[in-house]
């Protein structure tokens, strides 16, 4: 092989390692991106899960004290 065409090999395999990296950095901040979100999104469900289980627990007690009303 000529120089040249050995110069045009080097480079072009640099600029694809470059390429790969670039790529892959992309992906990574993408999905540490997509994982923040789940994490807040995670948060609000625990969030709405806890003020659920506080409504059940009151509706639950008027059900206990109007079974109680009835039963005097």
């Amino acid at each position: 092989m000529t120089q040249p065409m050995i110069l045009t090999v080097v480079i072009q395999s640099i600029l694809f390692s470059i390429g790969l990296f670039k790529i892959y950095t992309d992906v990574q901040v993408r999905l540490s991106e997509l994982e923040i979100r789940l994490k807040s999104v995670e948060k609000q469900d625990d969030e709405i899960y806890a003020k659920l289980d506080k409504i059940m627990d009151k509706l639950t007690q008027i059900e206990i004290n109007l079974n109680n009303k009835a039963d005097r």
